[in-house]
């Protein structure tokens, strides 16, 4: 292990456990992110419509991720009203971390 007796070793290795652990949080919070019914339907596969609710008014970079998921078909306040998202979509909105709640629509 000579790398980590080098500066630029130990601060690689720090970087590379820094984004495990982020990796790690999102993977758990998604989970919370998600209404349990709509996470029972998203194992059977297919396209859902959902609307997710952001934790401040969705701006036009949020609108535009949105639209490489799904169909956007409107907002209401601080919720995006997705059409024909793909279920391995939604898991993947999920995993935002400004994405507060996801809920069928």
């Amino acid at each position: 292990m000579s790398a980590l007796r080098h500066r630029t070793g130990r601060f690689l290795v720090v970087v590379a456990l820094l984004w495990v652990a982020w990796e790690v949080y999102l993977a758990v919070s998604a989970a919370r992110r998600l209404d349990a019914a709509l996470a029972a339907e998203l194992d059977r596969g297919g396209v859902v419509n959902v609307a997710v609710t952001l934790g401040f008014a969705p701006e036009d970079f949020h609108i535009r991720v949105f639209q490489t998921h799904g169909i956007v078909s409107g907002v209401r306040g601080t919720t995006v009203l997705l059409n024909r998202v793909p279920a391995s979509d939604v898991r993947r909105i999920a995993r935002y971390y400004w994405v507060e709640r996801i809920q069928r629509s």
